[in-house]
């Protein structure tokens, strides 16, 4: 397991394509850091739309800082999910975010330094990986990626500071409202 302040790397390869590193950030829940999240990208993007665009393999990677529960994760992400999704989208989402309730309730803890890698393989569709072990079958669906992205890049995100932080931008205070 790499260690948390070994930190997110400028460069990885996902399905034989080398992408780079666009933003990263920390996400913080009651003022205590949870993750490290980072977004590779084979081209600079600055929006949602720009990185679900941009050719080829995609990945986001999450390294926690502190010990997790599985389940609160998993939890956390559908949440995120049903906030972003487009309403057209989200009775055809249930299957996929029952799905990734299972893998991450299958996961009693997930201790600090831990790497979680959300990877988009052309052809393949999404895959998920906690410390280099893949957690499910690739998620073919193509709508799931898409949802998953939203979670950090899309109309509500989890943490508009960290939103920006991902597509490289100067953050900007998110309007009241």
């Amino acid at each position: 397991v790499p260690s948390a302040a070994a930190g997110l790397a400028p460069t990885a390869q996902v399905g034989g394509q080398p992408l780079k590193l666009n933003g990263k950030g920390v996400r913080y829940r009651a003022l205590a850091k949870v993750y490290e999240i980072g977004l590779y990208a084979s081209a600079r993007v600055s929006s949602l739309e720009q990185f679900l665009a941009a050719p080829g393999a995609k990945r986001f990677q999450l390294v926690t800082l502190r010990e997790l529960s599985g389940d609160a994760l998993g939890v956390a992400m559908v949440q995120g999910m049903q906030d972003n999704a487009p309403a057209a989208e989200r009775a055809k989402l249930i299957n996929q975010m029952t799905l990734l309730s299972k893998v991450f309730a299958d996961e009693p803890k997930v201790a600090p330094g831990s790497t979680l890698t959300i990877d988009l393989l052309p052809g393949r569709g999404a895959v998920l990986t906690l410390n280099g072990r893949q957690m499910v079958e690739p998620i073919a669906d193509p709508l799931f990626f898409p949802a998953a992205a939203r979670i950090w890049l899309g109309p509500r995100p989890v943490d508009f500071i960290l939103k920006d932080a991902l597509l490289g931008i100067e953050s900007k205070k998110p309007e009241a409202g």
